[in-house]
């Protein structure tokens, strides 16, 4: 309520004031600098510090001197592992989180500089906000350089601005420095990818909060009340994370994406419906696409790829995924979740003539159960609840509970309205009303008004106003649930 309501309007005001490039870029910097440090004021000192490392890092770069790239990946990797996986590393090798030599240190040195006025937090609660895809920002951008991809970065503002852009920082999508170098000293912010900017965030917050956040509560509901360990009731709660993860995350990267559009950015797409794909290969082609690209580019093919024969194609792999299990959080069921995908992918690789030739109904089918037992997975950080997920998938945890079909038959409305979300339906319906008003970018006189134009505009204008008012009274009174993937 305070972004929407008060933070969104003085950020647009405050940018549109300032009439050159170099004032614009100063003041989204700084507006996103204090967009930070209003969760965690501390750790912007750790990412300005670290983005001005990287900075120096780049232009010391030599294509030549491995060791040149190797040294600053190692110090952001170092940065990522010990603020996300040094309680992770230590309960495994059995220290525990309140226990061992190095983790007391580690906590008498907070303390002690708490006491002097500082207000870091310990490193058993929560970690930087966004450094996952921060760390990730800023390994591309020293790859590229030292690939020769482009150029060391000569003004620390401006490598700033893309490293701290408020709208990507927290959640991605994992931008690269190569897709806006071009952009953050010229861009055009022409009126209509404003306006389409603004529907799309406006859609965006509306995935979030009317769609994830209420799939989010009724999930919690039957956590609380026991019935997802029932037969029926952990495969309802799996469909309801199913919609809840897509529609937290796809909404979030459509406000991010919107957001940069408005400031004149373009933003690299994210999703594509991933839920009716027809293998568990294409799935992660439209599942958080820049990372997917991101694993592609800077590991698996450095790897070798396909290059090197199959067993060391599958050792790639089996590094893919053993890596993209543990960038989405410090817990086992992560690991389990990536090599659950690593063991599909590989069999798919195998199989996949065979699979081909099944009908696109039963492959989608197919597909969505395997994505349906991953989300389990993923959703289950305790091995306990876990354990007891899997046997309710097999029906030892019995076949329903009290009033569980009555909820289910009062989800079903919000259910409909999520699988419709997941198919090209409300593309095709904007295109056919934008089509129909002549909004179509390549119909003459592109910029002519006419009275379908004038209604398209105020149809648009009152379906966003519509959207802003259903969110908002959907927060008054209410805490709204955090987004998922801001953990990572």
């Amino acid at each position: 309520m305070l972004f929407l309501y008060l933070l969104l309007p003085a950020v647009l005001l405050i940018y549109f004031l300032m009439r050159d490039m170099n004032r614009k870029n100063l003041a989204l910097t700084i507006i996103s600098l204090v967009f930070y440090s209003m969760g965690q004021p501390v750790y912007m000192v750790l990412m300005v510090g670290l983005s001005y490392l990287n900075y120096r890092f780049a232009l010391r770069i030599n294509s030549e001197e491995r060791s040149s790239l190797l040294i600053p990946v190692a110090v952001n990797i170092a940065v990522l592992a010990v603020f996300k996986y040094l309680d992770f590393f230590l309960s495994t090798i059995g220290l525990g989180v309140d226990g061992g030599l190095l983790l007391g240190g580690l906590k008498a040195l907070i303390k002690a500089l708490n006491g002097i006025g500082f207000s870091f937090r310990e490193p058993t609660t929560v970690l930087p906000i966004g450094i996952s895809f921060y760390a990730f920002s800023a390994i591309s951008y020293l790859v590229d350089v030292y690939n020769r991809k482009i150029d060391p970065e000569e003004k620390f503002r401006n490598l700033l601005l893309y490293f701290m852009m408020f709208p990507k920082l927290l959640q991605g999508p994992i931008v690269r420095y190569e897709q806006i170098v071009d952009q953050l000293e010229v861009r055009k912010h022409h009126p209509r990818a404003m306006f389409e900017g603004m529907q799309r965030f406006f859609f965006g917050l509306a995935k979030k909060v009317l769609l994830a956040d209420y799939c989010g509560k009724i999930l919690a509901e039957l956590n609380s009340g026991g019935a997802d360990t029932t037969l029926v009731g952990v495969w309802f709660a799996a469909v309801l994370f199913m919609f809840q993860i897509y529609y937290d995350f796809s909404g979030y990267s459509d406000m991010a994406i919107g957001l940069g559009k408005i400031f004149g950015f373009r933003y690299c797409e994210n999703f594509d419906r991933p839920y009716l794909s027809l293998s568990i290969t294409e799935f992660w082609r439209r599942w958080h696409m820049s990372l997917g690209s991101f694993f592609r580019d800077y590991v698996y093919i450095p790897l070798g790829g396909n290059r090197m024969g199959k067993p060391r194609q599958v050792f790639n792999m089996f590094v893919v995924w053993t890596l993209t299990g543990l960038w989405h959080g410090a817990s086992w069921n992560f690991v389990i979740w990536g090599l659950y995908f690593f063991v599909i992918l590989v069999v798919e690789k195998h199989y996949m003539s065979t699979l081909e030739a099944l009908p696109d109904w039963v492959c989608r089918c197919i597909t969505l159960w395997l994505v349906l037992v991953g989300w389990i997975i993923f959703s289950h950080e305790n091995f306990t609840d876990l354990q007891a997920a899997f046997a309710a998938m097999l029906g030892f945890g019995g076949f329903g509970a009290p009033g569980l079909g009555t909820r289910i038959l009062n989800s079903l409305p919000l259910l409909l309205v999520c699988f419709i979300g997941c198919t090209p339906a409300p593309v095709y319906a904007k295109q056919i009303f934008s089509g129909i008003c002549g909004m179509g970018r390549r119909r003459e006189k592109p910029n002519q008004i006419t009275s379908l134009r004038i209604v398209h505009l105020v149809v648009s204008v009152l379906v966003m106003c519509l959207l802003l008012w259903l969110c908002t009274i959907s927060l008054v009174g209410s805490t709204s649930a955090p987004s998922i993937y801001g953990n990572f």
